[in-house]
């Protein structure tokens, strides 16, 4: 391919484009931290001159997409527990959805909610209770006792038995007593520990390398995706033609982005050989400037701008 110069946007346009850009989102809060008390409030009075502190930093972004192919696990783990223990546990439902799982976060196999169910306890077979003899009527179900009957004018004393219902089983012979097995709840619960259902391919997934090394890469890399082809750059097919036009590309050059070539170049070198991953884009080679803004009000922060005079995207902490 013939050597590119691309050109990079002037201070003035990057911050004019973040000024209008912040403003259309949240103008109260520019307001606040740029208007003056008693004046009103003008977007043509905050100016690169006065808020953006030199020297403005160059850099350069290396970006590309890939499409991953997420291998599930197929385990499968069972627990029984008692009725108490259930609240113990944290439980999940997905119901049907697919996950992103470069931003899930906790434990790749969780309990279902969906597969909780009661499984009867074997001890008292699910009543909840166990029956044992009365110990008060020995598990006859009456009490029986002597009586002293006298018999005749001779008042002649003859024992005669007396039978009357227990009272602790009600003559029922046997006692009810809480199963210790289930503690009387009936039931154990089972439930499964299973996979999260993750999204099996994610196509589109953002790759950025900058030199600033500004820790909104990710944030940075989500935007581009969207607006990759409003962005101007430079596209490479193979990276070792990245590697050898990058300086005379950008016009400019130094350790840090030196090192975020070869760091780049790693990285797509792995999802090359990787077999779950295919990368779905062209290396893109894009100047980065940072700017180092402070607001009327003491607020810090930075404007990022990727891209050519032509065509550039902003990304800003304000």
């Amino acid at each position: 391919m013939p050597d590119v110069r691309i050109k990079t946007p002037n201070l003035d346009s990057i911050f004019a484009k973040w000024k209008e850009s912040t403003a259309r989102k949240d103008k109260k809060l520019m307001e606040r931290q740029f208007g003056t008390k008693g004046a009103i409030f003008s977007l043509d009075a905050i100016s690169a001159a006065e808020y953006v502190n030199p020297p403005a930093l160059k850099g350069a972004a290396i970006y590309f997409s890939v499409k991953k192919t997420i291998s599930t696990s197929n385990n499968k783990e069972q627990n029984l527990v008692p009725a108490f223990r259930v609240s113990r546990e944290t439980f999940y439902s997905f119901k049907g959805a697919k996950i992103d799982k470069e931003t899930w976060k906790g434990n790749e196999e969780v309990p279902m909610f969906e597969t909780l169910q009661a499984v009867p306890c074997k001890t008292c077979k699910g009543n909840g209770f166990v029956e044992e003899n009365c110990k008060s009527c020995k598990g006859t179900g009456k009490i029986v006792e002597n009586l002293v009957v006298l018999i005749g004018a001779e008042q002649k004393k003859e024992k005669k038995t007396f039978e009357y219902p227990c009272g602790e089983c009600y003559g029922k012979s046997k006692l009810p007593y809480p199963c210790k097995e289930c503690g009387g709840h009936k039931n154990f619960y089972k439930y499964e520990i299973l996979p999260v259902p993750f999204k099996t391919v994610v196509s589109g997934l953002p790759i950025l390398h900058s030199s600033l090394q500004t820790k909104y890469e990710k944030e940075i890399g989500k935007e581009l995706i969207a607006l990759i082809e409003k962005v101007e750059g430079i596209k490479f097919n193979k990276f070792d033609d990245l590697t050898s036009k990058a300086e005379g590309s950008l016009g400019y050059w130094d350790k840090e982005v030196s090192k975020t070539v070869k760091a780049a170049g790693s990285d797509y070198k792995k999802f090359e050989k990787d077999k779950e991953t295919k990368i779905e884009s062209q290396i893109y080679l894009f100047p980065m400037i940072q700017l180092n803004c402070q607001t009327k009000r003491g607020k810090k922060f930075e404007v990022y701008s990727i891209g050519s005079e032509q065509n550039f995207m902003i990304f800003s902490n304000f």
